[in-house]
């Protein structure tokens, strides 16, 4: 059992430090601060709500999935914006 759980954790470590890599390496160094701590924020929280409410911290994570699709429309919108108004 120690083995799986030490493994699943090794895989998140690696998909969160992936991911903010991803991020980091799109967005102005001089926000970087600011991402990561708006980062640890969040899954700060996640991992709070997940240890005392697992089935509200599902839900949640359903909620986020489910909305996916639209976030990246956001993003488009707002670069379109950007350039409309630069």
């Amino acid at each position: 059992m120690k083995a799986s759980v030490d493994a699943q954790w090794a895989q998140y470590g690696r998909a969160l430090i992936d991911s903010m890599s991803e991020v980091l390496a799109e967005t102005p160094e001089n926000i970087h601060a600011n991402l990561l701590e708006t980062a640890d924020y969040w899954l700060s929280l996640g991992l709070v709500l997940g240890l005392r409410d697992p089935d509200q911290a599902r839900q949640l994570l359903q909620v986020i999935e489910a909305h996916e699709a639209e976030r990246g429309e956001l993003e488009r919108a707002t670069s379109l914006l950007g350039q409309v108004f630069t």
